[in-house]
């Protein structure tokens, strides 16, 4: 799945999010370098023009775990 998200960011995708439900992290796959590993209250990256501010440990309340 990895290598598949980073193939698609060196191709210009915009966003994409790995979430790994294990450690409550979110590493940042989009198309800008570095990527980030992401947890607790980081906020997560979103499309220009999206108006949410959103953090990992939101998405992590949301999905119960």
């Amino acid at each position: 799945v990895l290598s598949k998200l980073l193939a698609c960011a060196e191709q210009g995708t915009e966003l994409g999010w790995l979430i790994d439900p294990e450690d409550e992290s979110v590493l940042d796959c989009g198309g800008r370098s570095p990527r980030n590993l992401l947890t607790g209250e980081n906020h997560l990256p979103v499309l220009k023009g999206v108006d949410l501010l959103l953090t990992v440990a939101e998405v992590f309340g949301w999905l119960g775990l």
